[in-house]
């Protein structure tokens, strides 16, 4: 019988300042890799950061976490010599450029000299099937310290033929032009990212855009407290399925229910959000109509089905795919600026797409193709685990 596939690995290595360039949001994607089976290692130089990833995973099955050690390096001055001499013998026909002034007279004895490293880092060993990290800044480099550390990881990855991907995180421009020889593979956010790789000479099949939504969000050096809400611990909607936020009105029952309806008939996936309001029709109160009339309607329209309590809207469309409403509410516009699917339901009206880019439709036919239509773009997105997948096979 034969034994059980060895589990993917990947060397995942983190620096103080690439993690909080990002806020921490780093951490995110060995965590999502080792949900999808791989087994990822992720290390660092830095005791405080060991403790924050230690606190973030929290013993999360597939992760293991390393704290490489420094080891001093004691260099005699013939050696230092050498390494100057080997210095000058590879840059000896380099000019400054519009000079006669050989490069290596400004440099070999000055900025390369004084830069021979006093420590390496030690702790490395095994077999990976690629290593991933941040691409470092030029305009903001990383400490002497994590240099040290970045160098050591992608010897240690060259040395055993372990492919490398960079991740963008960086604006594009300050990226180090020594980076575009040292990785096999980069992960950038938008077009224009590729392109600037492109027209560098790295070939299209090499880079690859990261655009499921929270993934994408992950290299983003620009915060966003709604954004930050797509990782909520309490709701959880797979890659696989659509995440659908119904908001109620006290005056459109009949809509409410044909929304649901619709939502029932389509053979996919799918989490369902109902969102409570702060309605009472005489002496009935918005939680007995929504026990008695809502949460039946819910069971039957498959897989799983969520009651919302009032204020909490925006947390929940954060991490929803779609939000649908039988009247338009501001809310709607700003689930379309954050690339979600946004539908006002109502059979008496015009069936057309608002300026702002929400939706009016007027049947539940509509209903149906719009929400397929917009599970299916879903389904064509490139998340981290695709892009894994696709390097190492």
């Amino acid at each position: 019988m034969a034994g059980k596939a060895r589990a993917k690995r990947i060397l995942f290595p983190l620096g103080e300042k690439e993690n909080s360039s990002v806020q921490e949001r780093l951490l995110h994607l060995p965590l999502r890799l080792a949900k999808e089976g791989f087994s990822v290692d992720v290390v660092t130089y830095k005791k405080d950061l060991y403790e924050k990833a230690e606190s973030f995973f929290k013993n999360t099955a597939n992760i293991t976490l390393k704290l490489m050690k420094s080891v001093p390096l004691v260099w005699p001055p013939h050696q230092r010599d050498d390494f100057v001499k080997i210095f000058i013998r590879h840059t000896f026909d380099l000019y400054m450029p519009g000079t006669d002034m050989k490069y290596w007279k400004t440099a070999a004895f000055d900025d390369f000299r004084g830069h021979v490293s006093s420590h390496a880092f030690s702790g490395l060993e095994g077999s990976y099937d690629l290593l991933l990290m941040p691409i470092p800044s030029s305009d903001e480099p990383p400490s002497t310290d994590c240099d040290v550390f970045y160098s050591t990881v992608v010897f240690f990855a060259k040395e055993n033929n372990i492919p490398t991907a960079g991740l963008q995180i960086y604006p594009i421009s300050h990226t180090p032009l020594i980076f575009l020889r040292s990785f096999d593979y980069f992960i950038v956010k938008e077009e224009f990212e590729k392109e600037y790789y492109i027209n560098h000479g790295i070939e299209d099949s090499r880079i690859f855009i990261l655009d499921g939504h929270e993934e994408n969000y992950c290299l983003s050096t620009v915060e966003d407290i709604y954004k930050n809400l797509m990782f909520s611990d309490q709701i959880s909607i797979e890659r696989d399925e659509i995440g659908v936020l119904i908001v109620n009105h006290s005056k459109f029952r009949p809509q409410i229910k044909e929304i649901i309806e619709a939502l029932s008939e389509l053979n996919i996936k799918k989490s369902i959000y109902f969102q409570k309001r702060g309605y009472h029709v005489r002496e009935l109160s918005e939680d007995q109509i929504v026990d008695e009339l809502i949460r039946p309607a819910l069971a039957k329209a498959g897989g799983k089905h969520y009651i919302v309590q009032e204020g909490a809207l925006v947390k929940v469309l954060m991490p929803c795919d779609i939000i649908i409403a039988p009247v338009y509410i501001i809310p709607l516009s700003f689930a379309v600026q954050h690339d979600k699917c946004a539908i006002v339901y109502n059979p008496l009206k015009k069936a057309v797409q608002f300026q702002d880019g929400v939706l009016f439709l007027n049947n539940k036919k509509s209903i149906m193709e719009t929400v397929m239509a917009y599970f299916e773009k879903k389904q064509k997105r490139t998340y981290i685990s695709d892009i894994v997948e696709r390097i190492i096979g």
